[in-house]
C-alpha cells in the first residue's frame, strides 16, 4: 500500500503557466504556416498580405502579428516547414535503399511528380529564389539548404564509387552540376503553359545521371 509521500509524488504534475500556452501557440502558428503555403502557391509571395492569411487560417491579424515578426518570417517558417516536408521523405527513402544506384533514383526522380504537392513546392520555391536574391538572412539560409543538399549527392555518389556501382572522378562536381540541373529543369517544367513535361524533366535528369555516372541506360 503507498505511503502519502509516494501518493504524493505519483500525481500527475501540475502544467506551469508556460505549458498550458504552448500548445495554443503552436496551434496558432502552424494554422498561419499552413494558410501561408498555399496562399504563396496560389497567388505568388508578393501578393499575399497579413489579411489574406488571416482569412484563411481563421487567426486574427493581431494574433499573426504577435506570434510573427511580419511577412518576412512568415516566408522564412514557411519555406522552412515546406523544405522539411518535401525533402526529408526523399532523403528518408535513399538511406533506405538497397543500394547506391536505388538511392540516387529515388532522391532525384522524386523532385520531379505531377501531384499537387510537389508542384506546390516548387511554386513556392520560385518565389524564395527571388527573396534569396535580395535579403541577406534568407540567402543564407538558402545556401546553407543548397550545402546540405550538394552534400547529400556527393555522399551517395562517393558510397556507389567505393561499391563500384558508379565511375566518377569527381562526385563534389557531380553533385554541384547535378543540383543545377535540378533547378533548370523544374523552372521549364512547372511553369505555366510549359512544353516541357514533368515525366520528361525526369527523364532527362535521370539520363544525365547515368550518362556521368558510367551507368547502362
Amino acid at each position: 500500500m503507498e505511503t502519502q509521500v509516494e501518493q504524493k509524488a505519483n500525481r500527475p504534475r501540475a502544467k506551469t503557466a508556460t505549458e498550458r500556452q504552448r500548445h495554443p501557440t503552436e496551434i496558432r502558428r502552424q494554422l498561419v504556416i499552413n494558410a501561408a503555403r498555399d496562399l504563396i502557391a496560389d497567388k505568388g509571395l508578393f501578393n499575399v498580405l497579413i489579411r489574406d492569411i488571416s482569412g484563411a487560417s481563421g487567426v486574427s491579424p493581431g494574433t499573426i502579428t504577435y506570434h510573427f515578426k511580419g511577412l518576412d518570417e512568415v516566408l522564412m517558417e514557411v519555406v522552412k516547414s515546406e523544405t522539411t516536408d518535401f525533402y526529408e521523405p526523399l532523403q528518408r527513402s535513399a538511406r533506405e535503399a538497397r543500394d547506391p544506384v536505388s538511392a540516387l533514383t529515388l532522391l532525384l526522380g522524386g523532385l520531379f511528380r505531377t501531384d499537387t504537392d510537389t508542384r506546390r513546392h516548387w511554386l513556392i520555391w520560385f518565389d524564395f529564389w527571388s527573396a534569396a536574391a535580395r535579403d541577406d538572412e534568407y540567402g543564407r539560409w538558402m545556401n546553407d539548404h543548397y550545402a546540405g543538399w550538394r552534400h547529400a549527392l556527393q555522399e551517395i555518389v562517393e558510397n556507389g564509387v567505393a561499391s563500384e556501382a558508379f565511375v566518377c572522378d569527381d562526385p563534389q562536381a557531380f553533385a554541384s552540376e547535378t543540383a543545377a540541373i535540378v533547378d533548370g529543369l523544374a523552372v521549364q517544367c512547372y511553369c505555366r503553359e510549359s512544353g516541357l513535361t514533368v515525366e520528361t524533366a525526369r527523364e532527362v535528369l535521370l539520363n544525365f545521371v547515368r550518362g556521368r555516372l558510367g551507368l547502362a541506360g
